[in-house]
């Protein structure tokens, strides 16, 4: 089993809370190419640290934002916020999300490598995708991942090899999941 960081946009983040996400694609060349099943990624997302107390760390995400307090902000024990400083009401950008931060788990359950394009209605629906004009699920995939891969060789277009990796999602950081 190995650990690996994972990042997500905030619409993305939203669909993984809401349920709706239990796939994702990246490009073959992605160090994620290398997941099994039973891999476990930490997602990483937008952030700010909003306040440190004595015992606790308070961290607000951004795709949580317009929620209530309890859906914007986690308290963490200050033993495990190692290098936290408050950094509100200025969100951080996904990429420095420490793994201490992540309050979602991935446990990976399957993994295929396949053409971007045969991606199909049911798994371009399990990416969190809309429907697009009452359509197409894989219509609305191949938009989004164009807005995200502009560099030739990586565009729909070019139907690049892609990892596809299903999972099941826990609202809990990796390391202090219920169970350990």
């Amino acid at each position: 089993m190995t650990d690996r960081p994972i990042i997500f946009s905030g619409p993305m983040v939203r669909e993984l809370l809401a349920g709706r996400k239990t796939q994702t694609r990246r490009l073959a060349t992605s160090p994620l190419a290398r997941c099994r099943p039973g891999d476990r990624l930490y997602v990483r997302e937008s952030y700010a640290v909003r306040s440190i107390f004595t015992d606790i760390v308070e961290v607000g995400y951004s795709a949580s934002q317009q929620q209530s307090h309890t859906e914007y902000v986690e308290q963490i024990a200050i033993d495990r916020a190692v290098g936290a400083k408050v950094t509100w009401p200025k969100a951080r950008p996904s990429i420095h999300m420490p793994r201490w931060a992540s309050r979602l788990t991935l446990i990976v359950e399957e993994v295929r490598v396949q053409q971007l394009q045969t991606i199909s209605e049911a798994d371009a629906q399990a990416e969190g995708i809309e429907m697009v004009a009452n359509r197409s699920f894989a219509l609305g995939y191949a938009m989004l991942w164009n807005s995200l891969h502009t560099v030739v060789g990586q565009r729909w277009s070019d139907d690049p090899a892609v990892v596809a990796l299903t999972f099941r999602m826990e609202r809990a950081n990796i390391d202090f999941r219920e169970g350990q």
